[in-house]
């Protein structure tokens, strides 16, 4: 029986609501292993939409990826605050939302565009010291939480039907739509939260673009392989960069090498006189290096930060 090629990419899958990111991915390793498997972010079980797999050596293409802007999708119900921000947890708190407007929501987003101040929720996977917060709030122990800084590029009104809204919203990383739901409900006086959320992008990958997990059950390896995003497209934002063959030779073997400003011309002037990041890209798309170039006088220091191995050895 001839031996399965090694996977290395990103795949885009469609989460189900009530199946965890980590599901996901057990489903992933078992149809790829021996590949390693991972994922950039976590989507609660209740939660749909985009999760980013990365198998093989892309799972070493985490800090590099571009996934600063997240896009969701969410509804939040006023009316109703819980132990847990969504639907899931234990009601606290109900106040009367029968005389809350559009009008009146549209109002209180404007507190949350740019960049804020949010509470995570103490149903959330932070840690203290070194403990998840959810597996503390699960012992009924709640401590005072710090806000994070994190920031809100767009937040809009898509629907309203009482006591529900519909909201769209592109944020950065971090950012919690359960602490979001609670402080638009907070703000407008009768408790609010999360009641749906769909994660619609993550950077420039987009769930329309992904595949769901029955496609995967049905068709398994042959699934995944098809709709596998390599490492160079996945990394496109990073621009490439040539370097003559003894001084990749050199890169490889993990050594810095020395070349002329002049190659960094065709980047501009920012691109000769600041560090950069770039990559190399062996020609038939098998073999990804990420180097810095740092100026230094009349020359450039190259500098290896990561090897992207397809080649077919993990």
């Amino acid at each position: 029986m001839p031996k399965k090629e090694n996977m290395h990419g990103i795949l885009l899958v469609d989460k189900p609501e009530h199946m965890t990111s980590n599901d996901v991915v057990r489903l992933v390793k078992r149809l790829v292993k021996p590949d390693k498997v991972g994922h950039t972010g976590t989507l609660d079980p209740a939660a749909t939409g985009l999760i980013v797999i990365l198998i093989g050596s892309a799972t070493r293409s985490l800090d590099y990826l571009d996934e600063a802007k997240k896009t969701y999708r969410l509804t939040v119900k006023l009316g109703e605050q819980t132990d847990t921000d969504d639907s899931e947890g234990v009601v606290i708190r109900t106040g009367d939302p029968s005389g809350i407007t559009r009008r009146h929501v549209e109002q209180v987003l404007g507190a949350y565009r740019g960049v804020i101040d949010q509470v995570p929720p103490h149903f959330s996977a932070i840690k203290r010291d070194g403990v998840p917060l959810y597996k503390l709030a699960r012992r009924g122990v709640f401590p005072e939480l710090e806000p994070r800084k994190v920031e809100i590029f767009s937040l809009e009104v898509t629907g309203w039907d009482p006591p529900y809204v519909d909201l769209e919203m592109i944020c950065s990383k971090g950012t919690y739509a359960r602490s979001l739901a609670r402080d638009i409900g907070a703000d407008l006086g009768v408790g609010g939260r999360l009641d749906r959320l769909r994660r619609l992008a993550s950077g420039s990958f987009l769930v329309d673009d992904a595949i769901t997990v029955e496609d995967i059950s049905a068709d398994g390896r042959d699934a995944i392989a098809r709709n596998l995003i390599s490492v160079v497209n996945a990394l496109s934002h990073i621009q490439d960069f040539q370097i003559p063959g003894p001084e990749l030779r050199r890169i490889l073997r993990g050594a810095s090498v020395s070349l002329p400003k002049s190659v960094l011309h065709r980047f501009g002037e920012a691109g000769a006189r600041q560090s950069q990041l770039f990559k190399i890209v062996s020609e038939r798309g098998k073999l990804v290096i990420l180097v810095r170039c740092e100026p230094r006088g009349a020359d450039v220091l190259v500098q290896p930060v990561r090897v992207f191995n397809t080649l077919g050895n993990g």
